[in-house]
């Protein structure tokens, strides 16, 4: 179904209330929706199932070395996939701090980051720019950006956040992730090129409390249960991966590691 983009913001966060509830047995579910007249594929988690979880994964060989977004995925083997961070397409290093089962897995300097503990609280952090930060009460954290949404506000800052490259700051296809107030993480893609101001509008439209932007364009992939629904362009340094079974998830983290790690987390 298409709605008008004419209707505004209250009316899409009450069709996503509907479309939450009719799903409401699922802790990961898939639907699509027009918000501030965009079109777009979201991934809702509910994070008060303490069997849900969030993390990320790196490439085999950490920073510096990029994947196949496929292969990336099939030593995961997560309910959903999704690009995280920016890197430089040169060095390949992620441009923000990654988080991964508790231990700091790359140090980037820039952005805002998904904070995430064991235990599923959500918080949205923005550190001093290339300065270490002190993850220890988290289990993930993914910094990214800018910021699109904060305490239910929608606004957009990039610069203050590091971010420059007029490429990203023109119209492009997003992707972008936020909590609401009920602690469902919000995941949303739209091929559809906008400004950041009108994503930010858009996640505020469905009810999110706050949100960042995430890697996108030709960075841009989704995956959700076994299949790829958004096929990036070019290899990837870094995803966020969300698990419906911690067990799932206890069997796969040693390989969302690059090797040199791996023994650090056991």
């Amino acid at each position: 179904m298409r709605w008008s983009n004419c209707c505004g913001p209250a009316f899409f966060a009450a069709v996503f209330t509907i479309l939450n509830s009719a799903a409401s047995a699922q802790s990961v579910r898939f639907s699509g929706i027009y918000a501030a007249g965009v079109p777009l594929k979201v991934i809702t988690v509910d994070l008060n199932d303490s069997n849900v979880k969030i993390t990320g994964a790196l490439t085999k060989f950490g920073a510096g070395h990029a994947e196949p977004f496929e292969q990336m995925v099939s030593r995961a083997a997560p309910t959903v996939a999704i690009t995280g961070t920016f890197f430089c397409p040169y060095s390949r290093n992620p441009i923000g701090d990654i988080v991964i089962d508790g231990q700091l897995a790359h140090f980037g300097g820039l952005g805002t980051a998904l904070c995430i503990t064991d235990n599923n609280e959500v918080e949205f952090v923005k550190p001093a720019r290339y300065t270490h930060q002190d993850w220890s009460r988290y289990d993930f954290v993914m910094c990214s950006g800018p910021r699109l949404v904060t305490d239910g506000i929608a606004y957009v800052e990039p610069w203050s956040e590091g971010f420059h490259d007029k490429h990203m700051l023109n119209r492009n296809g997003r992707l972008a992730v936020g909590v609401t107030s009920g602690n469902h993480l919000i995941f949303v893609a739209t091929r559809v090129p906008v400004y950041l101001s009108r994503l930010a509008k858009a996640m505020k439209a469905l009810g999110v409390r706050d949100a960042i932007n995430l890697d996108a364009g030709s960075s841009m992939g989704l995956h959700y249960k076994g299949k790829t629904l958004i096929e990036p362009g070019r290899w990837l340094t870094n995803l966020i991966v969300v698990y419906e079974s911690r067990d799932r998830y206890e069997a796969r983290k040693d390989k969302l590691l690059p090797l040199r790690l791996r023994s650090a987390s056991k």
